[in-house]
């Protein structure tokens, strides 16, 4: 390449300091960069700027990484129609083709080659073939051949090649882009105003900043700097067409261009993207926590979190000012990944209180000392009026009074009508109450697990979601159905989240996010751990270089090259993929003409969400028998009652379960208790919920017993034996485990196990207490057997609705229940 001539640097100002004194010196040197050149050098071999050759022998153009040759070679290779490994070993390059500039072959010649062909400039080429007429290598050996003074460097801005004659002002390339744009009508007479705004000739690996102001220079290295070092690429290309585009805009900056403008410049979606991030990092760049809460919309990265904080929704200034206030205090108190979306739907109390006070106040609310108690009077009418006419739910009514509640008594207290503060002079009127606040909506079902038909049929696709998107993506979706954890918790997985505890079974080691508890475990079935012991090898395979310690089980497949960061969105992919999927159909018991018909309905794919996974996983355990207690661990609630709002179903349904499985029921003999029960009378549920107590396999209604809460049965516990005894279908589960136990139990006391003969005797189990079992059992599967489908899928339905709900008192002898089958829809 051609030395270039020096630029001048011009005056710079505070903000051009700053962000020259922001570039890493290190960095610099990766891309060659010095101010008087103004050029960005790629290198060869880095992780992310990195352009090595081209595979083909010969040829010097550069290429990314995931490509092995070069554009030009490939598409040569693609009109061949050869394979890349034949191309590469039977194809050279053109010889001819031109990379950059070269100097003169002459010792001492400053002046370009005429072509790559002569390898001389041109009036070394005139010496040698009209005057002397030699070869290259006698010319170059003649005497004649002296160095020649150059002629300075081309008139374009952005060029930084050297002329070929004293009578053009430009180089070769720029001189012959000139001549066709006069050719073809596309120059409009402006000389100068084109040697300012056209590009340089475009060179692989290098990107020329000639031309741009110090500042527009400096930013640009910050954004490229920026980038790189959070691992996204920017190819030379993208580079180039912006810096391009800056030239001919004649910008001094980045600051103030907005999206329409690049979209008019004709600027791709990926170079909008670039530029648009550019002038984030810049707009970070030297921004505090202080200069920030001066802003009206905050970014909050420079709080520590991400996304942005609105406030122009609050019409009325001091309003707006009080909120800031009330945010500025509130941040440092929150963690966790939804900041953002939470300090929002906080704020959007205050922004219903701001339009509020806008359309029914003559001066629109802006004078704090006029308000009062009826304008929040009207504020909760408002509000009543938007919800009754369905524009706004009854949950965001409820959080809307809640926090206006919550925000305009914290800004009391934090001083702000004080004198000289944004709401002087507020009346203490203005202020809601406990009594303002609406009641809480019906939670009519709490839980939001799929249908077991559903699961099925996501689980046998998952296949299809690998192929629409890509292998952590569908590794992620698994460990979510089987963990049952939060998308978050899976998605952030470290490489060696898989351990095993004192008996050798497989454990999850993951991040409570959200509770900030770190370093968790959860016992996962050996199929869960295979899934995760293929995909660390796959990661390995990927990442050899990066130490182990820091690779993430699902590294993110963008600006990721060494396997550091973790997938970022689970969501977008698993939505497009359930969407391309048949419809969801299940099975439900509907009453036509008056009587229960089993019919097939398409499910809302709008339901299937990645966080029902973890409502699946709990609903999973509940219906196996699985105690709250243990279920609360396993879903590692800090409280009982947020472990029971994932399962929980409305008392009204319970009741009707309650009907119908309790016209199963079944003595100690396994006769049917009731035999027509049409439903409970209300003294009938209330007895059932303090007239009886839990058993394994049952219930008991033995007044003292029941007293004592399950304390007190002088039969210890020989329920089959007892009058007060009853169980029904929904427990035939724990009837069979039971009977499994007896039988397990009874083998192992009649083998050699050492044990004095009257201990044996008083431990084994009575072949009386087997049979009963067994004969409730037969009973039981009988009376099933007899019904008709739809009355089974209502019974079914039912069992599954009692045993939700159903805790097992502790103290009783229980028979030991694993844990449900990790993925029990799966046909495979």
């Amino acid at each position: 390449m051609a030395t270039p001539l020096p630029v001048a640097p011009g005056p710079r100002d505070a903000r051009t300091t700053e962000v020259i004194d922001a570039l890493d010196t290190a960095f610099l040197d990766l891309l060659s960069w010095d101010w008087e050149t103004r050029v960005v050098f790629y290198p060869k071999a880095h992780p992310v700027l990195g352009m090595p050759d081209c595979q083909v022998s010969g040829c010097d153009k550069g290429t990314h990484f995931s490509r092995p040759l070069c554009p030009g070679c490939d598409n040569r290779r693609r009109q061949a129609g050869a394979s890349v490994e034949a191309f590469v070993t039977t194809t050279r390059p053109r010889a001819w083709r031109s990379i950059g500039q070269e100097m003169c072959l002459v010792r001492e010649c400053q002046r370009p080659r005429h072509s790559v062909r002569a390898g001389l400039c041109n009036n070394h080429q005139y010496q040698r073939v009209e005057m002397l007429q030699l070869e290259l290598e006698e010319f170059l050996a003649h005497p004649s051949a002296r160095g020649l003074p150059g002629f300075g460097g081309c008139g374009v801005a952005s060029c930084y090649r050297l002329r070929h004659s004293a009578r053009i002002p430009f180089c070769d390339p720029h001189q012959a882009r000139l001549n066709t744009a006069k050719r073809r009508g596309t120059f409009d007479g402006d000389t100068e105003r084109w040697q300012l705004t056209t590009s340089a000739i475009a060179v692989d690996r290098e990107v020329s900043l000639r031309g741009l102001p110090d500042r527009l220079a400096a930013e640009l290295l910050y954004v490229l700097q920026v980038r790189t070092m959070s691992g996204a690429k920017t190819h030379d290309h993208q580079f180039r067409v912006i810096s391009d585009w800056l030239r001919v805009m004649q910008a001094s900056s980045l600051h103030g261009l907005n999206d329409a403008e690049l979209a008019a410049g004709g600027m791709t979606r990926n170079i909008r993207v670039i530029t648009k991030g550019g002038q984030t990092a810049l707009r970070r760049l030297g921004a505090s926590p202080e200069t920030e809460r001066l802003k009206d919309v905050w970014d909050l990265f420079v709080f520590g979190h991400g996304g942005t904080l609105d406030f122009t929704k609050i019409h009325q200034r001091p309003l707006r000012e009080a909120a800031k206030v009330w945010a500025y205090d509130e941040l440092p108190r929150r963690r966790g990944k939804s900041v953002s979306h939470a300090m929002q739907n906080m704020l959007a109390g205050l922004v219903s209180l701001s339009e509020s006070l806008r359309l029914q106040r003559p001066d629109e609310g802006h004078l704090p000392g006029g308000l009062g108690r009826n304008d929040m009077v009207s504020f909760c009418n408002r509000l009543a009026f938007l919800a009754e006419n369905g524009k706004m739910s009854q949950h965001t009514r409820l959080n809307h009074v809640r926090y206006a509640r919550l925000i305009t008594n914290r800004v009391r207290v934090l001083g702000v009508t004080g004198p000289g503060q944004p709401l002087e002079g507020l009346p203490a009127a203005f202020a809601l109450s406990l009594q303002d606040i609406p009641d809480e909506p019906e939670d009519t079902e709490a839980g939001r697990d799929l249908p077991d038909e559903v699961m099925r049929q996501l689980c046998d696709n998952l296949d299809l979601l690998e192929k629409s998107s890509s292998r952590e993506v569908r590794v992620a979706i698994e460990l979510l159905i089987d963990t049952g954890r939060r998308p978050d918790e899976i998605a952030t997985l470290p490489l060696d989240c898989l351990t095993t505890d004192t008996d050798g079974s497989p454990v999850l080691v993951y991040d409570n996010h959200k509770a900030y508890r770190l370093g968790r475990t959860l016992p996962i079935a050996k199929a869960t751990a295979a899934v995760i012991i293929t995909q660390q090898e796959r990661v390995r395979e990927r990442f050899p270089d990066t130490p182990p310690g820091e690779l993430k089980l699902l590294p993110s497949p963008v600006t990721n090259p060494e396997g550091k960061k973790s997938i970022t969105t689970i969501g977008d992919p698993h939505r497009a993929w359930v969407d391309s999927l048949p419809d969801f159909l299940i099975s439900v018991v509907v009453l036509k003409d008056g009587q229960p018909q089993l019919q097939v309905v398409p499910y809302d794919k709008a339901k299937v969400f990645p966080y029902a996974y973890r409502h699946s996983f709990a609903q999973r355990h509940a219906d196996a028998g699985v105690a709250p207690e243990v279920l609360q661990t396993l879903m590692d609630h800090r409280e009982l009652s947020t472990t029971q709002g994932y399962y929980r179903v409305s008392q009204e349904r319970k009741r009707e379960a309650v009907d119908r499985v309790t016209a199963l029921q079944f003595d100690r003999h396994g006769n049917r208790v009731w035999r027509k029960v049409q439903g409970l009378l209300e003294s009938e549920h209330v007895r059932r919920a303090i007239g009886e107590v839990a058993t394994a396999y049952g219930v008991c209604q033995e007044p003292s017993n029941v007293a004592a809460g399950g304390h007190a049965c002088p039969l210890r516990f020989r329920c089959v034996g007892c009058d007060h005894f009853r169980t029904d279908v929904s427990y035939l589960p724990d009837l069979e485990r039971y009977l499994a136990d007896l039988l397990q139990s009874r083998e192992r006391l009649m083998s050699a196990f050492e044990a004095d003969d009257w201990a044996r005797s008083e431990a084994l189990p009575s072949e009386e207490e087997i049979r009963r079992v067994r004969r409730l059992i037969s009973r039981v599967k009988a009376d099933l057997d007899d019904l008709t489908p739809e009355d089974r899928a209502q019974i079914e339905e039912a069992v599954a609705v009692v045993r939700r709900g159903r805790t097992v008192m502790l103290g009783l002898p229980k028979v030991r229940q694993p844990l449900p089958d990790v993925r029990p829809w799966s046909s495979s």
